[in-house]
């Protein structure tokens, strides 16, 4: 395209892109209309106001972007997922045996003068990819490839970086005798981890939510209802572990008359196929291997 366009061309252009704002806003009215409508919109603009809640429960169910949340107290609350995508947390402890080459992956380091990390990396974070468009300032450093300086690198610097950084990459290998290599995006990390090592899923998505999960909500309804909530921020935690083997189950063999197959032997074998681990999670990797 020109950079010189004639004045026709121009105002057309210009018409074109009014035109596609004032569509954008149109829509953008229907949706704050609707969601005020439901309960979960912000009612300041109406003369009222808004109170700030945050409460503990647990997931019943979720469609969409509305969740079902059964409080202690057992009242169950509706509650639409915050506008930042990081702001929804699912958070499971993982094993060595959950990862796969590949796997998106971050930790914290402290970096000596010679770029090097001072001590061994403790935690590991497994996190899934997200439109990092969608993402403001800084925050998207935890979902880009690359080793993040925590403060600004000075001006006139051209050596590795110093100091507290955070590093994000796909992984390549963790050994036996805890080194850790990874790339992060055209660099490759190699570091070495801790013995007690913490391996902590951190999923931004309800993929791998389940019914009676904990739940930790803030956010703000519009009075006198509390069962409709607008949260600013969603936390998940579970107490299942991502690559724990299952405890094998005591059988109960009920014998059938001589001649005929173990009821139970049956049963296993009609069922093995559903009885198998699924191929696929929301990373790419393994589903957890128990509840």
């Amino acid at each position: 395209m020109s950079l010189f366009e004639s004045p026709l061309s121009f105002r057309s252009a210009v018409q074109r892109f009014v035109g596609g704002l004032l569509f954008s806003f149109g829509l953008l009215s229907i949706s704050l209309a609707t969601a005020t409508a439901q309960g979960f919109g912000n009612n300041a603009a109406a003369g009222g106001t808004n109170e700030v809640t945050s409460f503990r429960g647990k997931l019943v169910s979720y469609r969409g972007m509305i969740l079902t949340i059964e409080r202690e107290d057992g009242t169950q609350v509706m509650v639409q997922t915050p506008d930042s995508i990081s702001q929804l947390t699912f958070i499971a402890k993982a094993l060595p045996a959950y990862l796969r080459p590949g796997m998106l992956v971050r930790f914290q380091a402290n970096l000596g003068p010679a770029g090097t990390p001072l001590e061994p990396v403790s935690k590991l974070e497994l996190f899934a990819p997200v439109n990092v468009k969608l993402l403001k300032g800084r925050e998207r450093e935890k979902f880009q490839p690359g080793v993040h300086p925590s403060n600004p690198p000075q001006r006139g610097n051209a050596g590795p970086p110093t100091g507290p950084v955070t590093v994000v990459g796909n992984l390549m290998a963790l050994n036996p005798q805890g080194g850790v290599a990874l790339r992060a995006g055209n660099v490759p990390v190699q570091t070495m981890t801790s013995p007690d090592l913490e391996l902590q899923l951190r999923v931004n998505n309800l993929s791998l939510a389940q019914p009676g999960d904990a739940v930790d909500v803030r956010g703000f309804y519009q009075p006198p209802d509390d069962t409709k909530v607008k949260a600013e921020s969603i936390q998940i935690t579970t107490d299942r572990v991502y690559g724990e083997t299952p405890p094998p189950t005591e059988r109960r063999s009920r014998r059938g008359k001589r001649g005929e197959p173990d009821q139970d032997e049956a049963a296993e074998a009609e069922n093995a196929d559903e009885a198998q681990p699924e191929e696929g999670g929301s990373l790419g990797l393994p589903a957890p291997e128990s509840e």
